[in-house]
Formats: C-alpha cells, sequence, structure tokens
C-alpha cells in the first residue's frame, strides 16, 4: 500500500477503525433543536501552506496540521510528509522519501501568511518525525506513526499518536494497532513514548486536547453501529501520564465513567476528524468536522457552552473551492481550528484542511482559510 493512499484515505477513517480497541455502548447522543450561535459573513481562502520554510526542511507535501499552544506561540502536527525539492515553478523532485509524522514550531509574532514554520529537522536540515520507533515494530516499513492531539501542561509538552500497520498492497490494507502519548520538555521535540509499566498504549485517541474546569477534554472520532461520531474522555491534568486515570463520557450530566466499555458518542453523524476550541467572541466552544463522502467539500460548525454539551447540530457549513494547487479537490479531511491565530477574540477564525487531489500523485498540501462570523 503507498503512502499516497494512506494520506488521501486512511486519515480520514483511521481514527474510526482505532475504535476497535474499545466500542461505545449504545447510548445515543441527544441533539438539541436547532441554534442559530453564529453565521459566515465572509470567507478568505488563503491557499497552500507550502512556502520556503517547508524548502528549507526538504519538504514537499503533507497532510494533516492539528496545532496547540506552547510557551512563545504553537505547535503544529502533520501526517504524512514527503521530501524533496521543487523548481522555480512548483514542480516538485521527490528524493529522501517520506516520513509520517512531522512536527513544526509556529512563534506567536508569525501569523503572517504564509506561516513561516521551524521545523524538526536533522543535522542535515531535513524533516525528521519526533517518534522514534521501539524495537519491536520492526521493520519500520509496515508501520506509520500519525499524530494526534496535544497539550502544553505541567511544565511539559504531550502529543498523542495513532500506531498503524500496513499488511498488504491493497488499498485498504492496513489497520489501526492503537494509540500512544509522547512527551517532551521543550515544544520542538523529540517527543519519547510514554511507557508507563511497560505499555505505550493508551485507552483515548484524540485529535482534539484542551483544559476547562480543572479537566483535560479529550476529542474522538469512534465508530459505533457503521457510523462514525465524537467521543469525550477526561483525565486531571496531573494524571496525563496514567492510562488507568482517564474516565470516558457516557451520557448528558455530563456523566462519566472508569469503564470504557461504558462510553457513549457525545455528537454523533461526525465522519473524519474533529477540532475544537473556545471562541470568546461566541463565548461557546466550537466545533469544527471534517467532510464525508456525500459532501466531499464541505466543513460544518458545531457550538456548545461545555466541553460536554449539549452540542448543537451544525450552526454553519463552507464549501471549499472545486480546485486548489493546480488540481481538482475530491476531498477534505483535517480540518482544524487554530486558536493562537484567531484575531478580535475570535470573530475572525482560523482553520487548515487537508486535500484529496485529483491525479495530484504525492504533490498535496494543507490549505488555509480565515473565516469571518457574526453572533446571531
Amino acid at each position: 500500500m503507498t503512502q499516497l493512499k494512506l494520506q488521501m484515505l486512511g486519515l480520514s477513517f483511521l481514527l474510526g477503525i482505532i475504535g476497535l480497541v474499545a466500542g461505545c455502548s449504545p447510548i445515543p447522543a441527544t441533539e438539541p433543536p436547532t441554534v442559530r450561535a453564529f453565521a459566515i459573513v465572509q470567507i478568505k481562502f488563503d491557499g497552500s501552506l507550502w512556502n520556503e520554510s517547508h524548502a528549507r526542511a526538504s519538504i514537499i507535501s503533507q497532510d494533516g496540521g492539528e496545532s496547540f499552544t506552547v510557551p512563545g506561540g504553537a505547535i503544529w502536527a502533520f501526517g504524512d510528509t514527503f521530501k524533496g525539492s521543487r523548481s522555480a515553478d512548483g514542480t516538485p523532485h521527490f528524493a529522501g522519501g517520506a516520513i509520517s509524522c512531522a512536527i513544526a514550531f509556529l512563534g506567536e509574532n508569525a501569523r503572517s501568511y504564509p506561516p513561516a514554520f521551524e521545523y524538526l529537522v536533522s543535522s542535515n536540515g531535513g524533516a525528521i518525525s519526533p517518534f522514534k520507533f521501539l524495537p519491536g515494530e520492526q521493520p519500520t516499513a509496515r508501520y506509520r506513526i500519525w499524530p494526534l492531539g496535544g497539550i502544553h501542561v505541567n511544565g511539559q509538552c504531550y502529543l498523542f499518536y495513532s500506531m498503524i500497520e500496513v499488511f498488504g498492497n491493497g488499498q485498504w490494507d492496513f489497520r489501526g494497532v492503537a494509540s500512544g502519548l509522547g512527551r517532551s520538555a521543550v515544544p520542538l521535540g523529540p517527543y519519547e513514548r510514554l511507557r508507563p509499566r511497560g505499555d505505550w498504549r493508551f485507552p483515548v485517541a484524540p485529535t482534539q486536547v484542551i483544559e476547562a474546569d480543572g479537566w483535560l477534554y479529550l476529542f474522538e472520532i469512534r465508530e459505533f453501529s457503521g457510523k462514525q461520531g465524537v467521543a469525550l474522555a477526561r483525565v486531571r491534568p496531573e494524571k496525563i501520564e496514567e492510562p488507568e486515570a482517564y474516565e470516558f463520557y457516557t451520557g448528558a450530566g455530563p456523566n462519566f465513567s472508569s469503564r470504557k466499555e461504558a462510553a457513549a458518542l457525545l455528537v454523533g453523524n461526525v465522519p473524519g476528524q474533529v477540532s475544537v476550541a473556545w471562541n470568546p467572541y461566541l463565548q461557546k466552544y466550537v466545533m469544527v468536522s471534517s467532510s464525508d463522502f456525500n459532501h466531499p467539500r464541505e466543513i460544518r460548525f458545531l457550538v456548545a457552552g461545555a466541553p460536554y454539551g449539549p452540542w448543537s447540530p451544525p450552526v454553519a457549513r463552507m464549501e471549499v473551492p472545486q480546485y486548489a494547487q493546480g488540481k481538482r479537490v475530491e476531498m477534505v479531511y483535517c480540518a482544524y481550528l487554530h486558536p493562537e491565530l484567531f484575531r478580535e477574540d475570535g470573530r475572525v477564525m482560523n482553520l487548515t484542511y487537508s486535500t484529496g487531489l485529483q491525479n495530484g500523485g504525492f504533490d498535496a498540501n494543507c490549505e488555509m482559510v480565515e473565516i469571518e462570523i457574526e453572533r446571531r
């Protein structure tokens, strides 16, 4: 199986597949009546993130792009990252292979577009993964480590990750192994894969981690009865490194249990990945979800007054342009909010998304967009 197929297709579904570690109980999430929290009044599509900072790290293309704030700025975590160089006209020249995870630091004063990233690189200047494979995971050609959500807490930087295994050459010949947690004393890694009591596996695979009310809330996508939705876990900040300390949302109240098998979906009918951020302008949390095959270029927005909800149905939707980076957009995934780039207290929100491009080959990068909203 090529990394391209993993990049284009696998990441949109992996986080649901990782639900095989433990499924959700058949307790449906109750959605409140339609809520109008805001309307989108203007959208500015900035275009591809690729710029000189990528070139310096020998990066041609990558997907993902979730970010979390750290002292002095933010860390951005990317998925499949392909190496090489570009001609002056933008033509890619692939060389040096690929890595399945890359991270970059974006300083708090580097808010202009395109973003001036500082990548984690080797001594020769090329991007490297912040994670290392363990001896039992060799050969590494069988495995990928994709980054998930991260957070800076307790004076440390933490980055969750998903481990998957490739077992054949077919389009769907991969499976989720489990998820883990990495730790670093400095934002730009590398990140040590934690192994409490000798086991690196953690009970959550969150694409978003936020801190509120004395808890860390962890949002992930799980599959139940053939449908994907958002599941929620929480843990005290000081216990983030203890797998047995995590609790799982079991229903409105809010109710949480230490038994993962009792978990319920927080929000139903949410595919792909999920991103959540506090918006001071709205005085609400905003959730962004990726598109599905029925709406391949649509991004949806939900709101709630607390991380555990109740979450509204989609209050706003946006459709990305039909063409990007010179090719037709077939699918949008990895839609991530970047609150460190919000302006006017969140009246102007920034997000990025990854694109599956028709005949794009390995040459596809994240796109950035600014969204002006109005309270309703």
